[in-house]
């Protein structure tokens, strides 16, 4: 059983979010967009506990409603309730699926509600249905079934019971067509709550917070207490003969030392030990040098369980809730991890009774790469990674380190609205499944994951020298335009030809895409930039003015061996020529021609770029000039001159191309520099144009 879907309506900055969810499902955003609130949301639907002020409500004179969908629920996890309960449930399953509400009025108390469709009609519900039969006997129903329901056929059924008209009408309402029916949540049948929320799985919730202290209690119903009973709770059983026996009970449970601190003996049952070494294990691929102890107190075994701590001897023994916050964390992921790895060992298996308790948690950890370097926060994301397996886990994070195709291919990115009176929160399910295993190798890294998680806007350059030198012509125009301040990215994707790529990646982020391209994708990555039909038709007359003079003036470049070596390389000339080979195969002359013509288009490139850089032709520079007009509204940036290293003043140095960007940004350091490199049009100098629409 999975939770596969939750809404949220009305709760705090929630809204309205309607998103599914996976069974590892990772949320991003930024800080105070309504991460921790979409989790308080699950646990208060689990849980129904009592909201407390008003400003638990977006609107305080709306209900906050959370409907949440159950799916792939199996008969062996409805074999967990009683035989009642169990026939009970089955009726609000459809499909392997459970829908269900938890609805919270003004006063800040909830009820569960059953969600599906339903007729829209008052009279066809539950409530109306039984008011209306009720204290009605024998001839009586029939004749209130033919008053208040003439529209069902009886079929000459003579009536007389309550069920009997209520089954009826039942029937009538499945076959009811869809359009006759609303999506809406309508009350379970009374006392039918304890069932339901039997069924659902035990959250485990670890909030991000600064001191763990409460986390970290070893109580029962604590969550470092809930955690370590999970794995000690398979020991019960070893210890039935031992329950009067205190002083023999205490070396089943604990070491035995001397007055100075020396271990007298070690006799604890085999099952501590291997739950201590295991945490221990795990806990010193973070921090090595560190020894743990398990410590059990007494008399009674669901007490000793449920009050297990844990000291660690980093040079101070003590217990673990005196130690760092790094710490702390590292421990709690220990021993969730060890849990995974013990619940899965042969011996363990064999309490199956035991386990089956286990079997239906929901993990719910905010920010769990908190106080972890990150060498530590890649262990730990195999850790939960590992638990998923088993149990659904739902993260909120910073760390791009937590972003797997193969093991998170769900996210939720979660983005506050602020041009609003009250500010709200939207949900932005994303997922990943669809990406090629290409493009997950070349496109998915720290850097470009970063940029998906926390930017608003994502400018696409070419290479290095854009990445370097843009930022600073931007600081240079406007103090303002600042990338970092205004959470605005500049992604380097190696070439024109992986611009769609990119595009397609970050739009899957809701993030505003621009690019910035050097002068030659009008003639070669075009597609690439994906332009409407009115730039192409732009760029159709460009060519054309531009081949005119070409031929005009007789410009094109005969054709070289190196020329035709470096063309050959390119992947589109293969093509081409695979098309010039099955061509002359099937001895079709028109097909080779085509393929010679498309093939010897190389001829032109060279003479079009110089013509399109010559702003000597007027006409081509209207042309070309109203082109750039359209694709700036799309989002894309031509460099008029060409590429980016067409603008850099002679004194301009290096042995490489970043190195020669680097001198640019120590040289042209005023905007009255930069403007004498660049060329004015509609009253704008060209980096203008760019800059102020980006950052507007």
């Amino acid at each position: 059983m999975i939770i596969s879907k939750i809404i949220v309506e009305n709760y705090k900055g929630l809204k309205s979010v309607d998103v599914p969810l996976s069974q590892f499902s990772c949320i991003v955003g930024e800080n105070n967009a309504g991460k921790s609130t979409f989790m308080q949301a699950l646990l208060l639907f689990l849980k129904g506990n009592k909201l407390s002020t008003n400003d638990d409500y977006y609107d305080c004179k709306q209900d906050v409603l959370i409907i949440v969908e159950f799916s792939n629920i199996s008969d062996v996890e409805l074999e967990n309730l009683g035989e009642g309960h169990r026939d009970k449930l089955k009726k609000y399953i459809n499909d392997g699926k459970l829908i269900l509400a938890r609805r919270y009025s003004l006063d800040g108390k909830s009820t569960l509600r059953n969600v599906g469709y339903f007729p829209k009609l008052q009279k066809y519900s539950k409530e109306k249905i039984n008011e209306t039969f009720q204290g009605k006997k024998g001839k009586e129903i029939i004749e209130t079934l033919n008053t208040f329901y003439h529209e069902i056929d009886t079929d000459g059924k003579i009536v007389t019971t309550q069920s009997g008209a209520k089954e009826l009408i039942d029937d009538y309402i499945k076959q009811m067509p869809i359009s006759e029916k609303e999506f809406k949540d309508v009350a379970l049948e009374s006392g039918f709550d304890n069932t339901i929320t039997a069924f659902f799985p035990e959250p485990v919730y670890i909030p991000a917070v600064k001191d763990l202290s409460d986390d970290m209690k070893t109580k029962e119903g604590a969550t470092f207490g809930k955690l370590l009973s999970i794995l000690l709770d398979v020991i019960e059983d070893d210890l039935n003969e031992e329950k009067e026996l205190f002083e023999k009970l205490r070396k089943k449970l604990n070491k035995l030392y001397d007055e100075d601190g020396s271990v007298i003996s070690d006799d604890r049952v085999d099952k501590i030990k291997k739950v201590e070494e295991t945490i221990q294990k795990n806990l010193n691929e973070t921090f090595k040098n560190v020894s743990i102890e398990l410590q059990i107190p007494q008399p009674e075994i669901k007490t000793i369980l449920s009050s297990a701590s844990v000291i660690a001897n980093d040079g101070v023994k003590s217990s673990v809730v005196n130690k760092g916050d790094g710490f702390k964390r590292a421990i709690t992921f220990s021993i969730l991890r060890s849990y995974v790895e013990l619940a899965h060992s042969h011996d363990w298996q064999k309490e199956g009774s035991k386990l089956k308790k286990t079997d239906r948690f929901l993990f719910l950890f905010e920010e769990p790469e908190l106080y972890l370097h990150p060498k530590a926060q890649n262990v730990l994301f195999e850790a939960l990674s590992l638990i998923s397996q088993k149990h659904q886990m739902v993260v909120t994070t910073h760390s791009p380190l937590f972003f797997s195709p193969k093991n998170t291919s769900a996210f939720i990115k979660i983005k506050k609205i602020t041009n609003i009176a009250k500010p709200f929160a939207e949900a932005l399910f994303i997922n990943l499944d669809s990406m090629s295993e290409k493009d997950v190798f070349q496109l998915i890294s720290f850097e470009t994951s970063n940029h998906a998680f926390f930017s608003n806007k994502i400018v696409l350059v070419e290479g290095d020298s854009e990445l370097i030198l843009l930022p600073h012509v931007a600081k240079i125009l406007n103090p303002q335009y600042d990338f970092k301040n205004n959470s605005i990215s500049m992604v380097k994707t190696d070439g024109k030809g992986s611009f769609k790529r990119y595009k397609d990646f970050f739009k899957k982020f809701d993030i505003d895409i621009y690019m910035i391209s050097d002068l030659d994708i009008i003639l070669d990555g075009f597609s690439k930039i994906e332009a409407s039909e009115d730039a192409k038709k732009l760029r159709e007359q460009l060519l054309s003015a531009v081949d005119s003079i070409i031929t005009k003036e007789n410009l094109k470049t005969p054709p070289s061996n190196d020329l035709l070596s470096e063309e050959l390389k390119k992947e589109r000339r293969r093509a081409i020529f695979e098309n010039i080979k099955r061509g002359r195969e099937d001895r079709d002359n028109e097909k080779v021609a085509i393929a010679l013509e498309d093939f010897f288009d190389f001829e032109w490139a060279k003479p079009r770029i110089k013509v399109l850089e010559n702003f000597n032709y007027t006409e081509v520079v209207e042309f070309k000039r109203r082109l750039f007009s359209k694709l700036r509204e799309e989002k894309v940036f031509v460099l008029e001159k060409g590429a980016i290293e067409k603008y850099y003043p002679d004194s301009i140095t290096g042995p490489d191309k970043p190195t020669k960007a680097q001198n640019f940004c120590k040289i042209v350091d005023t905007k009255e520099l930069l403007d004498k490199l660049n060329h004015k049009f509609e009253e704008k100098y060209e980096f203008e144009h760019i800059f102020d629409e980006i950052f507007k």
